[in-house]
């Protein structure tokens, strides 16, 4: 009788701390969402499950200005690059039945696709690890107009099917690019005979009741709930026009309770659909040595100990951060129809209100953290991102390690976890990794996203005669010409009636324009300038153009 009381006692106990742990969580999170309540202004939808339960779900703002009506946990939102998860289901899908295999030649599908030294094959597209350049980057690059001109997944095939090399050897590195993707679903697709929101539907999305579901595969079709997207500007907010269909990589949405259910597949919750978490979230070995931090639509990366599942999206018009951490049953979505709300910022916080309670009992009893405190004079320098002009200045102050970059405002300072390897002291899930390697000196990821750096010796733009650098440049893969002139002794770029572009030198033969933009100019043996390699995004590398005959 005693036990039997004694067990009670304790499980009431339990029940209390637990139910009073859920409502100080609570708290904190409306706490940190409060400055999105409003009446008048876009916002924002969020759902968190803590040990395996739904414990907030709360829409913020409106989902229409025109209409005043208000974000809900039903209301429909852009999912933009978490997308990709439900189209590498859609492979797992074609590979239970026994149609594709991982190891398929892309080209057994797309016959069009040019034939490169190595073999690409399925594995490749779904972990970034193929080396094709991203096709958002190429159309920037070919002065496509987003606002004006239609494409679709046959856009970017075509586009792709122009790229004479690759960013990298083909499984060498994880470099992101939105063209795996919709590559991806224009193979489920020739292989199902149906298009990619009907081949989910069947296979994924019907199965697990995530009816608020779609991949937008057309225009005109009424889609309930919706919210609409928009930028914030100083007159006020505007929504998108353009009408794209392209697919794959994003134009996909969901609720944030639709997500509630896929989050809860993810952490192996749906005994149905196991293998399909596991497939997702499984890593292939890099070529070059280590695991791939991108599986299979899926960053796995470690986040205070804690293996963690996520991935981000962004849009015109909205962001969102899904992330969940199997170990503890935890789930995080945010979804946003105003771009400027930082969607992942907001999910790495909630995440750490719902870790603080063991995150010290943690932090005091693992064994797993042991290094050796490093010298960080090895680490200070000036860094440039490979294929982009973004820099990153590493430095010590007041003993701390600290980086500044190009586009950032201030310094993060950053604190060593392991030999080599560092995190933002103010986001962990923001790392810095200066491993030795052959291809690079460091490399720094946003949730698993890898950004790779070489050190740099910028040049003094006192010392470029900037004249040399003018004429026109034309490349066949973008079919697009560039005119470079100088004028108050800068160099300046225009092409296909965009806005005048200002460069600034930053190697040697090199210019850049401060967003992630590299012109790099070719001379001969002579010292004359015959072409220019254009790099972008860093994920499009060394594209050729030729310099045209003065006219």
């Amino acid at each position: 009788m005693f036990n039997l009381r004694s067990t009670c006692l304790l499980i009431g106990v339990f029940v209390f701390l637990s139910s009073k742990a859920q409502t100080n969580a609570n708290q904190k999170i409306d706490e940190l969402l409060a400055a999105y309540v409003s009446n008048d202004t876009p916002g924002l939808s969020v759902k968190v499950i803590n040990q395996g339960q739904s414990i907030y779900s709360k829409g913020f703002g409106l989902s229409s200005l025109d209409y005043s009506i208000k974000n809900s946990d039903s209301t429909v939102f852009s999912l933009a690059s978490i997308a990709k998860q439900f189209t590498a289901s859609a492979i797992w899908a074609l590979a239970n039945d026994g149609k594709i295999s991982l190891e398929d030649d892309i080209r057994m599908y797309l016959p069009e696709f040019p034939e490169y030294e190595e073999t690409i094959r399925i594995k490749h597209l779904l972990n970034h690890t193929s080396g094709i350049r991203n096709y958002h980057t190429l159309m920037y690059l070919a002065g496509f107009d987003y606002d004006t001109s239609y494409y679709d997944n046959n856009t970017v095939l075509e586009l792709a099917i122009k790229q004479k090399n690759l960013n990298h050897l083909v499984g060498e590195k994880v470099s992101y690019s939105n063209t795996n993707y919709n590559l991806l679903a224009i193979i489920i697709e020739r292989i199902s005979g149906q298009n990619l929101n009907e081949y989910l539907k069947l296979k994924i999305l019907n199965p697990l009741k995530m009816n608020s579901t779609f991949v937008r595969v057309e225009h005109g079709k009424p889609i309930s709930n919706k919210a609409v997207g928009y930028q914030k500007h100083r007159d006020g907010y505007r929504f998108n026009i353009n009408d794209q269909l392209s697919y794959g990589a994003g134009s996909m949405g969901s609720s944030v309770n639709d997500m509630a259910i896929w989050m809860e597949m993810l952490n192996e919750q749906n005994i149905e659909f196991k293998s399909l978490a596991q497939f997702l979230k499984e890593s292939e070995l890099l070529t070059s040595g280590g695991s791939a931090k991108y599986a299979r639509g899926l960053m796995v990366d470690e986040y205070k100990v804690y293996i963690a599942i996520s991935h981000s999206g962004f849009g015109f018009g909205g962001r969102s951060q899904l992330i969940t951490i199997p170990e503890k049953q935890i789930g995080i979505i945010v979804l946003t129809n105003l771009q400027s709300i930082d969607a992942p910022r907001i999910g790495y916080q909630i995440l750490d209100i719902l870790l603080s309670n063991t995150e010290k009992t943690i932090e005091e009893n693992d064994d797993r953290v042991s290094f050796q405190k490093q010298d960080f004079n090895k680490f200070i320098g000036e860094y440039k991102e490979i294929n982009s002009d973004m820099t990153m200045k590493i430095f010590v102050e007041n003993d701390t390690l600290k980086s500044v970059g190009s586009m950032g405002r201030t310094a993060a300072a950053l604190v060593q976890y392991e030999q080599n390897k560092f995190h933002r002291s103010q986001s962990q899930s923001v790392k810095y990794d200066f491993t030795p390697s052959v291809s690079h000196d460091m490399i720094i990821s946003f949730g698993g996203t890898p950004f790779y750096f070489e050190h740099a010796n910028f040049i003094d733009a006192e010392s470029v005669e900037v004249s040399d650098f003018g004429g026109d440049f034309y490349s066949e893969e973008l079919d697009v010409r560039y005119h470079f002139y100088t004028e108050e002794n800068t160099l300046k770029l225009t092409y296909k009636e965009k806005e005048v572009i200002n460069l600034k030198p930053i190697q040697l033969n090199e210019f850049g324009n401060n967003d992630r933009t590299l012109y790099h100019f070719i001379k001969d043996k002579n010292d004359t300038i015959t072409g220019m390699l254009l790099s972008c995004d860093g994920t499009v590398k060394e594209i050729i153009f030729k310099k045209e005959k003065d006219r």
